[in-house]
């Protein structure tokens, strides 16, 4: 049984937990020693906060580390700052019912996909994403890292998506469509062309708020 902590410790910290038990169902793998965050000893649902990030930071012990977070900038924030310290380990985790072309997709380090995601065939994805409930994402997609897929989003084939960005609930992303860096899409917005410009898109097509 291998250790891990879950950074943060809200709802959907809580839902990473839930993920790691159904992998156990199938294969006894994970002991979840609890949340990293700052109120130790505070309980969300099953687990409690193991421990602070000061703790994670200097641990002499080999700990694997996901991330229960949904925004892509803390995320990121997180993982350099905790990268000096070599005993961390940083683990994809798969919820057994996804389907996906395995022997032809790749996949970096950090990354959590929830049940129910459906990903096809030559896809590359970097690391620590996100991909929420129910997600399908299409052929010879390319997926940077930092990104955060929020419930029932829809990546078709051949899409193209950089870094630190975060998809709303339900939003669309047409055809070999571009989406450059630090880009939030609203719930339910459709992508129709590129996106170049850091930013808010909501909308059908998504248009630039702020």
């Amino acid at each position: 049984m291998k250790k891990i902590v879950i950074v943060g410790s809200g709802g959907f910290a809580k839902e990473v937990a839930f993920l790691i038990d159904d992998i156990n169902k199938t294969r006894m793998e994970w002991e979840i020693l609890g949340y990293i965050d700052e109120e130790i000893g505070e309980s969300n649902g099953k687990y409690k906060v193991f421990n602070n990030d000061d703790w994670l930071e200097s641990t002499d012990t080999e700990i694997y580390v996901v991330f229960g977070l949904g925004d892509p900038v803390l995320v990121k924030k997180l993982v350099l700052r905790f990268m000096n310290n070599k005993n961390l380990k940083y683990p994809t985790l798969i919820h057994p019912n996804v389907v996906g072309d395995w022997e032809r997709i790749k996949t970096g380090k950090g990354n959590i996909i929830c049940a129910g995601n459906i990903f096809t065939t030559d896809i590359s994805m970097g690391s620590f994403n996100i991909f929420n409930l129910d997600c399908t994402i299409g052929h010879d997609v390319i997926i940077g890292n930092y990104n955060i897929i929020n419930p029932s989003v829809n990546i078709s084939g051949g899409a193209n998506l950089a870094n630190e960005i975060l998809l709303g609930t339900g939003s669309q992303i047409l055809q070999y469509k571009i989406i450059s860096d630090k880009i939030i899409l609203g719930a339910g917005a459709v992508v129709t062309k590129d996106l170049t410009e850091s930013g808010i898109y909501v909308g059908s097509p998504a248009k630039k708020i702020r």
